[in-house]
């Protein structure tokens, strides 16, 4: 393994949970000598309109990260490749803005809260242009006692067990379904293959309770190529996943998933082989 000239999945400030400006992420790019990039924004693909003057002559492809539905399970499904202006216009009507589906789920597990008869303090407050529901919402339960008794007791330890069970499992108390506001796989498919590009599966091995072999199960039938590389990630699940999409002849793609945040600060893809970056040089060159 050694660090690699190519990046696949970063986020912007477009993202909710991105910090930096595109051209500021370019920038850093451009130093840390990477050749291959995509700028991958939750159901996003605006801030390829923000390019302007920087030090980047690499190539970039046109990307997102859109959420997508396989049955009651949200899949991250990273597209390539596509007609930027027809895939903005959908991204527009489809998904619409980042505070208006935050609010529409949020107003959602309120509705279920007042069912459930739990307070929820500081509810007026919530800003969704700047704050994810449920990481809102497992905030202000934690507020008081009985709102942590409460998560205690569905044994939810963090936003993400939250958000897993709340959108996989039909049983859990705060459960909605996530047709809310994402379309379905199937769906996606169409508009990126219609549009010139390529889908593919985003880190197989994080989406919490769903096993990686039931990530790659449920989204086979759909999806062109899979995500191998997700820094950070250990060296035998990137070869675990390289070789089953040799296996099912799915193209591959790779990246750090890069947010500008503490948690998510690398631009530089390490868990790699030669062999894995020029396959993805080989469909990435097309575009």
């Amino acid at each position: 393994m050694r660090k690699s000239k190519i990046n696949l999945h970063i986020h912007s400030n477009y993202s909710l949970d991105g910090r930096e400006d595109v051209n500021d992420i370019l920038n850093r790019c451009a130093k840390e000598e990477i050749e291959l990039v995509s700028i991958t924004d939750h159901d996003s693909c605006d801030c390829y309109l923000d390019i302007k003057d920087n030090d980047y002559h690499g190539k970039v492809i046109y990307g997102m990260e859109a959420d997508a539905l396989v049955g009651k399970v949200t899949y991250d499904i990273l597209c390539y490749g596509f007609d930027l202006e027809n895939v903005r216009k959908w991204t527009h009507q489809q998904y619409g803005t980042i505070g208006g589906r935050q609010q529409k789920i949020f107003d959602k597990l309120l509705e279920l809260c007042e069912k459930l008869g739990l307070k929820i303090v500081g509810a007026e407050s919530y800003n969704a242009d700047k704050e994810y529901a449920h990481a809102a919402l497992f905030r202000m339960l934690n507020e008081t006692k009985e709102g942590q008794d409460y998560l205690k007791s569905l044994n939810v330890n963090s936003v993400t067990d939250l958000y897993r069970e709340g959108t996989v499992n039909e049983d859990f108390p705060l459960y909605i379904d996530m047709h809310l506001v994402w379309p379905s796989i199937d769906e996606v498919r169409d508009v990126i293959h219609k549009n010139g590009g390529k889908i593919f599966l985003a880190h197989p091995f994080k989406y919490g309770n769903v096993k990686a072999e039931e990530a790659l199960e449920a989204c086979l039938p759909y999806v062109d190529g899979i995500e191998i590389c997700n820094e950070p990630i250990a060296d035998s699940q990137v070869e675990y996943l390289y070789d089953y999409a040799k296996k099912h002849n799915l193209l591959v793609s790779a990246g750090s998933d890069y947010h500008g945040s503490d948690n998510h600060r690398t631009l530089l893809v390490t868990d790699f082989t030669d062999e894995m970056e020029e396959d993805i040089l080989k469909w990435a060159s097309s575009y």
